[in-house]
C-alpha cells in the first residue's frame, strides 16, 4: 500500500496500480493500467476488496461576493471557465456548485501572432474572487495577481510542475513548458496548505 496515504491528492494523481487495488469512488482508470484521482480528497483503501477511493468532505457553506473560492477547471469556453469550487475562503465546499470566469485576462494570452494561449487548462486547480451572483450563477474573476492556476499537473504527462517565470510552467517528468496565467504563489506546496485548512 502507497505511503501517505493521509495526503491530499489532486486530479490526475495516480493513488494505485491496477495490480494492487480496483479504482472506487472519485477515481479513474487510465491508460497505463494506474488508478487515478478523479476528486480532491484523501485516499481510503478497502483492504478486504482490494478497492481504493477518493475521500471528499463537504461542509455546508453559501457563497456570497467578495469570498474567495479555489477550485479545479471542469470545462472549457471560447472565452469562458467553469470551475468546479472544491473550496470557500479556504474551508471545504459541498460538490455540485460550479463558478464561471472569464478565460481572458489581458493581452499576455495572445502570442506575437495574435492567437490565444492556453491560460487555463482542464484540470488546473485555479483560484479567484467571486465578484457576482446574477441569477443565481457564481461569476469569479480570475484577473488579479494572486488569482489564476495555483497548481496543475502537465497536460501531456501528468507529472508534476515547477514555475519557470511570471505566467510560465515546465514539467519536472518529461520537461514540456506551457502557458498558464499563474497565482503569484503557485505550486502544490500552496495547494496543500490549503487543502489542510479546510479539512
Amino acid at each position: 500500500m502507497p505511503k501517505d496515504e493521509n495526503k491530499p491528492m489532486l486530479p490526475g494523481e495516480q493513488i494505485a496500480s491496477i495490480e494492487e487495488f480496483e479504482g472506487g469512488k472519485n477515481t479513474y482508470l487510465a491508460s497505463d493500467g494506474t488508478v487515478r484521482s478523479a476528486a480532491v480528497g484523501t485516499k481510503v483503501y478497502d483492504l478486504k476488496r482490494r478497492i481504493v477511493k477518493i475521500d471528499q468532505k463537504n461542509s455546508p457553506l453559501l457563497p456570497k461576493v467578495g469570498d474567495i473560492v479555489v477550485g479545479n477547471v471542469d470545462m472549457l469556453f471560447s472565452s469562458m471557465v467553469s470551475v468546479k469550487i472544491l473550496y470557500l475562503n479556504d474551508k471545504k465546499f459541498p460538490s455540485g456548485y460550479s463558478a464561471i470566469g472569464s478565460a481572458r485576462v489581458g493581452a499576455r494570452d495572445r502570442d506575437r501572432r495574435g492567437d490565444r494561449r492556453a491560460v487555463f487548462r482542464t484540470g488546473d486547480i485555479v483560484r479567484g474572487r467571486i465578484i457576482s451572483l446574477l441569477n443565481s450563477q457564481v461569476h469569479i474573476t480570475l484577473a488579479e495577481k494572486e488569482f489564476g492556476v495555483l497548481y496543475t499537473l502537465c497536460f501531456i504527462c501528468g507529472g508534476d510542475t515547477v514555475r519557470t517565470n511570471e505566467n510560465s510552467i515546465k514539467c519536472i517528468e518529461c520537461g514540456a513548458f506551457e502557458d498558464r496565467k499563474l497565482t503569484h504563489d503557485y505550486g502544490k506546496e500552496t495547494f496543500r496548505l490549503i487543502y489542510k485548512a479546510g479539512r
